[in-house]
């Protein structure tokens, strides 16, 4: 369970302070498909951030599982986000000189993982996503909802429980984000907790529950679509 109180970031741009998030209240129980909205520059992002042990609160408390994350190391941290949640962002970040074999192993490399653990996970991922007749391609050879299944078997290849998707369908045509889409329903479906960050509210719209913000506050939290 995700639970943050009184979440505050502000970042400095020059002389300027700029406060992305004021104030955030928000528990997420476990398995729950939560949509994120809002105009750019809302604090959307830095919610997931923060969710994401990608950055840490001014103020406030974020608890984990009953972890309070503040309390944490940068290699406590960087362990979490190794094996407890899976990132999909809208650029993919896939390694280019890598297959998609190797993107989606790379993360298991630095777990640790026997060979044939790894290559158990790798597989079992891509067939996931439907692409194990691809493992030996290049991104460069994919298409751009190819990548983005790689991306998503690379997040999965790690068993988290969560997994945080920042826009990932916002480079993407209709036909490939809608099987985006229907990738993580299924997953969500299968117990994985979903944090997606969207502007699109067709995407919002399937989610099961959706928050909006505005100006780094929560100014609505309701029933999404999703069934």
């Amino acid at each position: 369970m995700i639970e943050l109180k009184g979440i505050i970031k502000t970042y400095r741009m020059g002389a300027t302070e700029v406060r992305a998030l004021n104030g955030i209240d928000l528990a997420v129980e476990d398995g729950e498909f939560i949509a994120v909205t809002g105009a750019s520059g809302s604090g959307k992002s830095t919610l997931m951030n923060i969710i994401g042990c990608l950055d840490l609160a001014d103020e406030g408390e974020y608890r984990l599982g009953g972890r309070l994350i503040g309390d944490y190391s940068e290699r406590e941290l960087a362990e979490i986000r190794n094996r407890e949640i899976g990132f999909v962002f809208q650029q993919f970040n896939l390694l280019p000189r890598l297959s998609a074999y190797e993107n989606v192993e790379l993360p298991l490399i630095y777990q640790g993982l026997s060979l044939p653990e790894r290559k158990r996970r790798v597989r079992n991922a891509l067939e996931r996503v439907g692409l194990f007749d691809r493992m030996s391609h290049r991104p460069s050879e994919l298409s751009g909802g190819q990548q983005q299944r790689v991306a998503i078997a690379r997040a999965l290849s790690t068993y988290p429980s969560l997994i945080l998707a920042d826009e990932p369908t916002g480079n993407l045509d209709s036909k490939s984000g809608k099987e985006i889409m229907n990738i993580l329903l299924e997953l969500n479906a299968d117990g994985k907790g979903i944090v997606l960050i969207t502007h699109d509210s067709a995407i919002a719209a399937a989610a099961k529950r959706r928050i909006h913000m505005t100006d780094g506050k929560i100014d609505s939290d309701s029933a999404g679509g999703g069934s």
